[in-house]
């Protein structure tokens, strides 16, 4: 499946806006400011329902508006508007019927995008890590999905329990057991699924950085969720939880270590060689997606070119190339690569000019 015609609405730079897409390679051409990477973010809004860039909805909408709407119409004949108000807040639509949840949308176009924020993945905090696998995994289990809904709530509230309490000697433990044990339970689905997937990428990565480079990558889980974990683990860390109250154990604390040849990436890998292992790392993600989903996902890479070398940027094109890939969308703004562009006949241009309306 892919998308073939988008519209937008007072999203951010865009007034209004409309463009039709190709299956294959959609090259997005324009200075920098332009809005290429907002394009990119909408389409990428219609397939999850919140944007891969801005974490609050009205930070999305465009200046001086109060609202913004996008519509995507797909090669499977659906099409699909996500719509936001200030006052009435986010709707999402299929086919002109609402949905319910937006958990009911997620999965049915499956999305990859590459952008240069992802370097965070890097440089960043585990909980951008975790987003990461997080995105990956909901977009083809809806199971984990409810789980890890799940588990985010039971924290929250064992936490704000902890929060109320003044005195150690009042907490009273069969209130905190409960939460303990749902804590477990889903500790232990969560754990799993996590654990299978990151086998399947450091299985996909040595293939693809391959046909990339000639980097060894590779991928560590780090947890605290042991295979025996039990409540007498809760209750250990019970009097150390108390006093800064949040939870020590569980899956909210999980990471996942990057290497290069067996040594930290980001701390031994070049400009270069951080790029091409986000690039791999994404791509594995799309071979997942497109293993385990109903529907061939769509990947969009955002500025893709940059510190890259003129060989890695031959051997990517070439890998893009390969027929794995259903519809692909890059965003560029060197004109040298244009001129090359317009030479071939097999890649749809969107060349943009510098106002649109």
């Amino acid at each position: 499946m892919h998308i073939d015609k988008i519209l937008i609405n007072n999203f951010k730079n865009y007034k209004t806006y409309k463009v039709s897409f190709t299956g294959g390679i959609n090259y997005v051409f324009g200075e920098n400011g332009i809005g290429k990477t907002n394009l990119l973010d909408a389409i990428y809004y219609l397939s999850l329902g919140k944007s891969a860039i801005n974490t609050k909805d009205d930070e999305n909408i465009r200046k001086k508006q109060k609202y913004f709407r996008i519509e995507g119409f797909y090669s499977n004949s659906n099409s699909y508007i996500c719509y936001y108000d200030i006052n009435s807040g986010k709707k999402l639509f299929e086919n002109n019927n609402l949905y319910k949840s937006l958990k009911k949308h997620i999965g049915k176009i499956p999305i990859v995008f590459v952008k240069p924020l992802d370097i965070n993945l890097l440089r960043g905090f585990s909980d951008s890590r975790r987003k990461f696998l997080d995105t990956l995994i909901s977009q083809i289990d809806i199971k984990y999905l409810n789980k890890l809904v799940d588990y985010k709530r039971t924290l929250k509230q064992r936490n704000v329990y902890l929060k109320g309490i003044q005195h150690l000697k009042d907490v009273d433990e069969d209130i905190v057991k409960t939460y303990n044990e749902k804590l477990i339970e889903l500790n232990f689905f969560i754990n799993n699924v996590r654990n299978t997937i990151i086998k399947k990428l450091n299985s996909n990565i040595s293939a693809v950085s391959n046909k990339l480079s000639r980097e060894k990558f590779s991928i560590e889980y780090s947890t605290n969720v042991k295979s025996d974990l039990s409540i007498v683990d809760f209750d250990k860390k019970l009097e150390s939880d108390f006093y800064t109250k949040k939870t020590s154990i569980g899956i909210h604390n999980d990471d996942y270590i990057f290497y290069q040849d067996e040594r930290l990436i980001k701390r031994y890998g070049s400009q270069g060689q951080q790029k091409i292992f986000i690039i791999s790392l994404k791509i594995c993600e799309y071979l997942i997606l497109k293993e385990k989903a109903k529907n061939n996902p769509i990947i969009l890479f955002d500025d893709i070119y940059h510190k890259l070398d003129n060989k890695r940027i031959e051997l990517l094109n070439k890998y893009l190339k390969e027929k794995i890939f259903k519809q692909i969308f890059i965003s560029d703004s060197v004109y040298e690569r244009l001129y090359k562009i317009k030479i071939s006949k097999d890649i749809n241009i969107i060349e943009f000019e510098n106002e649109k309306t």
